[in-house]
């Protein structure tokens, strides 16, 4: 009986620091698409095709607000411009069509390597579909960057 109770008590404490990750992926994920938001919105007059960009990444940042909210969490405070991460940092202060999308593609790379790593730690799969569809969504991003790329070489 204690060894079965001792298992149990292990299981919970596992449950327990698995939602505990679950929320810090959640929120880092929700922060990195804010970011990439916000870096967007500084280089969407460069060209067209990163108003989309744009607006897709606000639309994963709903999503991942509605997995917050499903663990727990609230939504926080939208981020500035000096709060961005570094990748962000160098999308929104870049200058012209070419470093603009190097920027870009880097950006969405990034994305994509985090999303990947992310889909691990996410034990509800109901979360994970989520986090799998955004992942998705980037690895098209980066698609469409890459043909834009070959596109202005011509």
């Amino acid at each position: 009986m204690l060894l079965a109770s001792g298992a149990l008590a292990l299981v919970g404490a596992s449950t327990a620091r698995a939602a505990t990750d679950e929320r810090t992926i959640l929120l880092g994920l929700w922060r990195r698409e804010m970011n990439a938001n916000l870096a967007y919105t500084q280089v969407e007059h460069v060209d067209r095709v990163f108003v989309p960009l744009r607006r897709h990444e606000f639309e994963h940042g709903q999503a991942l607000a509605t997995e917050l909210a499903a663990v727990g969490l609230g939504t926080p405070a939208r981020p500035k411009l000096e709060d961005l991460d570094a990748t962000s940092e160098r999308l929104a202060r870049a200058r012209g069509r070419e470093e603009v999308v190097a920027a870009a593609s880097d950006l969405e790379d990034e994305l994509i390597g985090l999303y990947q790593h992310a889909l691990a730690g996410l034990p509800d799969p109901k979360i994970a579909m989520t986090v799998a569809t955004i992942l998705a969504s980037h690895a098209q991003h980066r698609v469409a960057l890459g043909a834009d790329a070959l596109a202005g070489a011509r």
